[in-house]
């Protein structure tokens, strides 16, 4: 028997894999669903609807249920809560600015889990006009801590806990569980694929990835390295922007903004390229870092939340210092040019591209969703939910808030895991 036989949960996030507008929080959410499935229990993955999706659908045996917008999705959670109170064992609900409450819907028996992947205060004047940002504020602040003061909460790196404390005052236990990631074999990628000074950026094309600063940092580098070329690979609201961009400054032979690509071709891209660059203001944890780490590929990356989790500067990357609002283009500027001149040379190379793939190889979603059936489980018997102890969990209630992700062949601290590969010493690959 399978730890969660006989279970009913369900996974409520802003967004599925095939929205738009879909980037790692979704992926994340999904690997979660898959998780649950897997071990068992009949799991259900609510979220919005896009235009053109259908209202219901079976993936991976887990079925979708979608409804409302970016705003009435909101509604349609709470209306599925309602209806499904008296059955819903476990509710997964991970904070996409604003969570859907589920504490305020369900019984004080169903487990719920918060997930926090980063805080979006500063988001919210980014994107809302002020009335609506203040709501939003407010929410995140204020009545998010309070309606979940009693529910186990995840985060995904120790940034986003760090600035849970700071930004939102959050002063209960969080739990880290790591995303994961699928690192490829040695067949599909190496070092004699990489193009010298071809960029690539991965993501969602949106306002707070700074895609933009990347594009400048092309413009002004081509005087010293006219070979420079750089490939956009995602998609979003800023593309028709960037475009506009890239012609304003005549680059439209340097800079290719490819839009949503299918898998295969991505994977070119990532194997032919020679550098990395993600120049957001804030990440929950960087799961394109990973992802071109797979492929030994270093990352450029700002020093901001997130970012600064997923690039081990020196070891994996380079982080960018953050300054005035002025300063930021021209240290990435800096820091992109000194990145590619290290990168000339081979057994520089080489060092990045061993120390890269070694990184993401800790990041396996197998080792995910170990990690969340194992949250899942003791959160269900510390609701009262009787449970046949099956052979894929080791139930420790009393250890339930440690905060962990295995690393390795063992479970360590991310702080020790990043300390042990900062000195050279690269811990087990999983097979």
């Amino acid at each position: 028997m399978r730890s969660l036989d006989g279970t009913r949960a369900v996974v409520v996030n802003w967004r599925d894999l095939s929205h738009s507008l879909a980037g790692g929080s979704e992926r994340y959410a999904w690997e979660f669903a898959k998780a649950l499935a897997g071990a068992g229990a009949d799991v259900e993955f609510v979220t919005a609807r896009e235009r053109g999706q259908s209202r219901t659908e079976v993936v991976d045996g887990i079925r979708i249920r979608r409804g409302g917008g970016a705003f009435g999705f909101y509604a349609h959670a709470a209306l599925y809560y309602l209806r499904n109170r008296r059955t819903l064992d476990l509710v997964v609900d991970p904070e996409c600015g604003i969570p859907t409450f589920a504490p305020l819907f369900v019984r004080r028996s169903t487990a719920v889990l918060l997930v926090l992947h980063h805080v979006h205060i500063d988001q919210f004047a980014r994107y809302f006009p002020k009335p609506l940002a203040l709501l939003g504020q407010w929410l995140e602040r204020t009545v998010m801590p309070f309606v979940y003061r009693r529910t186990r909460t995840l985060a995904v790196s120790d940034s986003t806990v760090a600035e849970m404390r700071r930004q939102l005052g959050w002063t209960g236990p969080v739990d880290l569980l790591a995303n994961g990631s699928q690192t490829p074999g040695p067949e599909d990628c190496g070092l004699e694929h990489h193009e010298p000074d071809r960029l690539l950026v991965l993501g969602r094309l949106v306002p707070h990835k700074r895609v933009e600063l990347v594009i400048d940092s092309i413009g002004s580098l081509l005087a010293e390295r006219p070979a420079l070329s750089l490939d956009i690979c995602g998609q979003g609201p800023e593309a028709d922007r960037l475009r506009e961009l890239i012609q304003q400054r005549g680059l439209e032979d340097r800079v290719v903004v490819h839009g949503f690509l299918p898998e295969e071709e991505k994977r070119a891209l990532l194997r032919r390229a020679r550098l990395h660059v993600c120049a957001s203001d804030v990440e929950g944890w960087g799961q394109v870092v990973i992802e071109a780490a797979g492929y030994g590929l270093p990352t450029v990356a700002r020093d901001v939340p997130g970012l600064r989790d997923s690039v081990r500067e020196g070891v994996t990357g380079w982080l960018v210092p953050e300054g005035e609002a002025g300063e930021v283009g021209a240290r990435l500027t800096q820091t992109i040019a000194e990145a590619l001149t290290a990168l000339d040379d081979s057994e520089t190379r080489a060092e990045l591209f061993a120390s890269c793939r070694a990184w993401a190889s800790h990041f396996s979603w197998t080792r995910m969703h170990d990690e969340a059936r194992q949250i899942a489980v003791e959160e269900l018997v510390r609701h009262g939910r009787v449970l046949e102890w099956a052979d894929d969990v080791d139930v420790d209630v009393e250890q339930r808030h440690h905060t962990r992700v295995s690393l390795g062949c063992t479970t360590q601290s991310v702080p020790r895991a990043f300390a042990s590969l900062e000195r050279g010493n690269l811990p087990c690959v999983e097979s």
